[in-house]
């Protein structure tokens, strides 16, 4: 598949470039800082352009099969990187006629049994309450386009190994799952681009054995 990936000089998004590679997709990687990204590889095209300015990166979508979404921000101030960076990726996949995306956001926003609720509420959201914030707008804005999106909620990401072991549910919560490699996080991007099963629906994902 040809992909193109925001957020790809993060650590998740650096992560799902590799793996894409690996798999044997082509890659375009959007970056403000190309020099930034370090891989070298023959199917990877680096492309200097910032998510929040519709015109520098919008040309590059057109023949993709798939956009990944891996926006984030270390900042805990109030901030439109998410909100406007999806509504602009949106509006180039339109005009480019391209339907797939999936999207990173947190479980942060929709905790789910009893102590996850409960470490959202102390822990995570006087954290980053800014930053989801910011993605419940995101996501948002993902429902009311025609595309065939997918948000992955993840838990509290960690620099594990890849283990391809994970747990995952579709528009519901899972049981347990406090943790996710980025690594997995990476892996379950790239194995499910073209699962119709998470079209139009919210995923979470955590490390499994």
């Amino acid at each position: 598949m040809k992909l193109i990936v925001f957020g790809a000089t993060g650590r998740t998004g650096n992560l799902v470039v590799e793996r894409a590679l690996a798999a044997g997709h082509e890659v375009a990687a959007v970056a403000r800082r190309p020099a930034a990204i370090t891989i070298q590889h023959q199917r990877l095209e680096v492309i200097r352009g910032d998510v929040l300015e519709l015109s520098t990166f919008e040309h590059a979508i057109t023949g993709k099969d798939a956009v990944i979404s891996a926006l984030g921000s270390a900042s805990r101030a109030p901030t439109t990187l998410y909100s406007t960076g999806i509504a602009n990726i949106v509006r180039a996949m339109q005009e480019a006629r391209v339907r797939r995306l999936l999207s990173i956001s947190a479980s942060g926003l929709d905790p789910g049994p009893f102590f996850q609720r409960v470490a959202a509420r102390l822990i995570l959201q006087p954290l980053f309450g800014n930053g989801y914030a910011d993605m419940a707008r995101m996501e948002a804005e993902l429902s009311k386009s025609y595309l065939d999106w997918t948000v992955i909620r993840p838990p509290m990401l960690t620099n594990g190994p890849r283990t391809g072991q994970y747990h995952t549910a579709v528009n519901k919560h899972l049981s347990a799952g406090w943790a996710l490699s980025r690594a997995n996080l990476a892996d379950y991007i790239v194995t499910h681009l073209a699962d119709s099963t998470t079209y139009r629906a919210w995923v979470e994902v955590a490390n499994g054995s």
